[in-house]
Order: structure tokens, then C-alpha cells, then sequence
């Protein structure tokens, strides 16, 4: 009989599909598996647990070396949480995080500072993630200070290496975070986490907060990046056309798991999941007269309580395919339709079936 965890792994290796034709000697490099997240609700005078919220449950993906694999969802579904996690700045439930086939869960502060050299994160507003009382230079020399680059006339080399690597001048290096314009911050925050040269970089929503044509050029950026230092990214964020542009794999969260994941190119023309197939008809297109072809999907109802999520598949409280055996039995992640993607839908079907439905 097979397994679930084994089931997911079989799901994630169809969804690979496409990455090992283009990249056949791709090193899987961050390996997420089964990760949960639960936060305790605490009340009374005695701060008694009481409920749990459900950020994160048995979210497993797998990331390859100069790989970009997209998250998105909703806000609130929990993929920066999923984040966090895997940075460890918020301790998983259960689970297992592997980078390298090693499990970062086991790891202790001191052991984990070591593999924090290797995977960063970059947050999305670059104003919170900065200090404002430190100037440019000592905000990107922060981090080869603290892992042992003690020359300073080394560290102020590197600073200038990294800053112009991002777009900006030395000369930047004396100046203060209030500055800088968003976008100018934003390139200070990746010099930042380039500092180490890491392999994976965990990328927040890092362009949400920005002017559309400074997001255009802060992901020319993160491509140029990736192809000069053979970086692999996880890029999260709600705006389903910047994660078109820049990655080659994308899962789709709700409510803290992934509901359909797969080479980027499968999962926006042929969606198999109906929460993936809402989110996409509600892209704007350039021609909004060709909007009744495709069938916009409205959903109803509002995303349920992650403190408590409803019983067997989490989207069924909003679509409209729900049947008596959504609310009995919880949906795998499979490829049902042979199209090398996984979805977690007992009723999945391709988008192009239902174009005029909506």
C-alpha cells in the first residue's frame, strides 16, 4: 500500500518534470516535506491553550539548484510562514526541512548560524528590514562581520562588489536607509543577503511593496542574479503575473496547504484545481473583450478560520464542484489527469473544460 508521504514525493517528482528536461544535472538543494505549522491560542487568566491556528499543514515541495519555484496563494494562506520556517525565525510543528539532505529541523542555533550562509532571506517591505540608525555600509557588512570577515578593509571591498552588483554606487555605502527611494532600499536588501554568496535565496513578496515599473526592474535584477552566481529561489507572492515572469515551477497554497503544483507553463494554461482556475480568471488580460472566452469564476464565501479550517478538502466551503466526499475525505496531491502536475482535488479538470462557465 502506498503512503502518503510517498504519494507526495511521486506527485513532486512529476512536477518536476519539466526542470530535469531543461536542467537534467539539477542538484535538488532545499527539500521541504510534510512541514507544519500550528500556533497556539492562548486565553484566560492562566493563558490556557485553547485552539490552534493551522499557518502551515503538510506543505512539501522540492527545490533544485538554479531552480525559481513560486509560491502564491491569498494573503494569509501561509506562505510566508512556510518562509519563516524554513529560515527557522518560527519553530515547525512537524515536519522536515533538508537542505543538501541534511534536516535543518535537528539543528541547534549555533549549527544553524553555519547553514545560514548558504540560504537568505529578503523581505518584503525593505523599510521594516532595515535599521535606520546604521548607514548603508555597515547594513550590508553586517553579516561578514558576524561570520568572521574581520578585515574591514576586505569588508569595505566587498560591500562595494555587492553594491554595484545590484545597481547602486559605492559611494551609496555612507548614506542611511530614509535615503533611498523603495526601490533603491529593496536592491540594499538583496546586496545584504548576497553578502555570504549563498545558494538559495528566500524571496518574501519582495516586489509587492513597489512601483510596477521599479518591480519590472528589481525582477530583471533577480534574473540577472540567478544566471551570474547560479542561484535557486523561492519567490513568494499574491500577484500571479510577476511569478509567471520569473519562475520555472509554482505551487498554490490555500489555507495553509498546497493545493496544485508544477512547471509554471502546465499550471497556468491547463490548471487542474478549481481554487488555481478561480485565481488565474481573475488576472487582468490587456483585452478585456476577450475576458467571456476564458470564464471569469467568482468565488462565494469567505476563506474560513485557519484556527478552524474545515473537514476533508479546505476549498470546498467555496467551490462549486463540492460533493459529499470533499467534506468526508481529504483530497491527495496527485497527478489525476497524467499532465505531469499534481492537484489536490478529487474532481479535478482541465481549465479548458470549463472556459464559458463562469
Amino acid at each position: 500500500m502506498t503512503t502518503g508521504a510517498e504519494t507526495t514525493k511521486t506527485a513532486l517528482a512529476a512536477g518536476d518534470g519539466d526542470l530535469q528536461a531543461r536542467h537534467p544535472k539539477a542538484e535538488e538543494i532545499l527539500s521541504v516535506e510534510d512541514l507544519t505549522v500550528h500556533f497556539p491560542i492562548r486565553s484566560g487568566l492562566l493563558r490556557r491553550v485553547v485552539g490552534r491556528v493551522h499557518a502551515v499543514d503538510g506543505v512539501s515541495f522540492t527545490l533544485a539548484a538554479g531552480e525559481t519555484l513560486g509560491l502564491v496563494g491569498e494573503s494569509g494562506c501561509g506562505k510566508s510562514t512556510t518562509a519563516l520556517a524554513i529560515m527557522r525565525l518560527v519553530d515547525a510543528t512537524a515536519g522536515h526541512i533538508r537542505y543538501k539532505g541534511r534536516d535543518l529541523l535537528g539543528y541547534s542555533r549555533r549549527d544553524m548560524r553555519e547553514i545560514r550562509r548558504s540560504v537568505q532571506i529578503v523581505f518584503q517591505d525593505p523599510n521594516g528590514s532595515l535599521n535606520p540608525r546604521m548607514n548603508v555600509h555597515s547594513i550590508v557588512a553586517e553579516p561578514l562581520q558576524i561570520h568572521g570577515m574581520s578585515d574591514r578593509k576586505e569588508r569595505r571591498a566587498r560591500v562595494a562588489a555587492l553594491l554595484q552588483m545590484v545597481g547602486l554606487q559605492p559611494e551609496h555605502a555612507n548614506r542611511y536607509p530614509h535615503q533611498f527611494s523603495g526601490g533603491q532600499l529593496q536592491r540594499i536588501g538583496i546586496a545584504r543577503a548576497l553578502a555570504l554568496d549563498p545558494q538559495v535565496l528566500v524571496l518574501d513578496e519582495p516586489v509587492s511593496a513597489l512601483d510596477v515599473s521599479i518591480q519590472a526592474q528589481i525582477i530583471s535584477l533577480l534574473e540577472r542574479l540567478q544566471d551570474e552566481l547560479g542561484l535557486a529561489y523561492l519567490f513568494i507572492s499574491h500577484d500571479l503575473s510577476v511569478v509567471r515572469h520569473i519562475a520555472d515551477r509554482v505551487a498554490v497554497m490555500y489555507l495553509g496547504s498546497i493545493v496544485e503544483i508544477g512547471c509554471r507553463d502546465d499550471v497556468y494554461h491547463r490548471p487542474t484545481h478549481p481554487y488555481t482556475q478561480s485565481l488565474l480568471s481573475a488576472v487582468p488580460v490587456p483585452d478585456p473583450s476577450s475576458e467571456h472566452r476564458s470564464g471569469r469564476i467568482v468565488l462565494e464565501g469567505d476563506i474560513p478560520s485557519a484556527s478552524n479550517p474545515p473537514s476533508g478538502c479546505r476549498f470546498r466551503t467555496r467551490c462549486w464542484k463540492a460533493q459529499d466526499r470533499c467534506a468526508a475525505e481529504v483530497p491527495e496531491l496527485v497527478d489525476r489527469l497524467g499532465h505531469g502536475h499534481p492537484s489536490a482535488c478529487h474532481f479535478a479538470t482541465e481549465e479548458r473544460e470549463l472556459q464559458g462557465s463562469g
